[in-house]
């Protein structure tokens, strides 16, 4: 089953809590639950519940995410590798519905074993193809990595075929471009999807923050951008129930997380009415507005 298979398909995020490897996972950071740290059984259980509210509330899909382990390393060291298989294989097990991979802070070789050993179907890359400063340090292009991933697992033509899938962010949050030429998103995009050597599913566009909507007109131009060149546009932050309609008719897809977590504070658990409202809000725009008529 691909990611758009479903008209507009909406994807809900599994923060995870720090991972057995990461800085974090010596005790349990607020505001996740206080107390002892998780053990990864629990992780998983918090894992697989979380999965089940999003299919419960009517999302396509979900996306795990090694969020609470900060500070993010630039590559995942193999303890918290081997911490996400598992996680990732027991949602794959709980919901019939697409579950992807995102390792943060831009690990997608990690990111792609992961989801080969588990059966997931999709993996998001934070910079495939372009260097970023951000706190974590300077982010640089990881298409060879995924590229290595690929050929050692020899998965290109699970790839080719979609039997998983590979969506790329472009001027990813919580991250700047090196230098001017970087803001020039026309030849960002063109050179992104014709010099990675990976098809690319979808292209991720997103606020300068987690939980913030980007700026209307800003996701126009960069739909514009990106539908030229014929591939799908997901907005990965800020959308909710109160402003995704102005979203609908400029992307093909919605990465959601925070604004449907309890107080919308995004390592807080899912909280069901919001969810189910917003999933309820998709079935009927898909009726309104449909992919066809698009």
């Amino acid at each position: 089953m691909g990611l758009f298979d479903k008209c507009k398909p909406l994807i809900g995020v599994v923060h995870l809590p720090p991972l057995p490897g990461s800085y974090g996972y010596r005790r349990r950071p607020f505001p996740f639950p206080r107390g002892p740290r998780y053990s990864i059984d629990e992780i998983v259980e918090y894992a697989v519940n979380e999965a089940k509210k999003y299919h419960a509330s009517g999302f396509d899909a979900v996306i795990v995410e090694n969020f609470g382990d900060k500070p993010y390393k630039q590559t995942v060291g193999q303890a918290e590798a081997a911490a996400m298989a598992r996680v990732v294989a027991e949602v794959v097990k709980s919901v019939p519905i697409p579950v992807g991979v995102n390792v943060l802070r831009n690990s997608p070789y990690t990111a792609l074993v992961v989801a080969h050993v588990s059966g997931a179907s999709f993996i998001r890359v934070n910079s495939l193809c372009e260097t970023r400063y951000a706190v974590e340090g300077i982010i640089t292009p990881s298409m060879h990595q995924l590229a290595e991933a690929a050929r050692e697992l020899d998965v290109y033509d699970d790839i080719l075929t979609g039997k998983i899938e590979v969506i790329a962010d472009i001027n990813v949050k919580h991250s700047y471009p090196v230098h001017a030429q970087g803001t020039d998103y026309n030849l960002v995009v063109k050179d992104c999807i014709e010099r990675s050597g990976i098809p690319l599913a979808g292209m991720i566009i997103t606020s300068p923050s987690t939980g913030v909507a980007p700026d209307v007109k800003y996701v126009e131009d960069m739909s514009n951008i990106i539908r030229s060149h014929h591939v799908p546009v997901i907005i990965g932050s800020g959308v909710k129930p109160e402003n995704i309609a102005r979203y609908w008719r400029l992307v093909d897809g919605f990465i959601v997380g925070t604004s449907v977590k309890l107080g919308e504070m995004t390592e807080n658990v899912v909280q069901m009415e919001r969810a189910q409202r917003l999933a309820q809000l998709v079935k009927r725009y898909r009726e309104v507005w449909p992919c066809s008529s698009r």
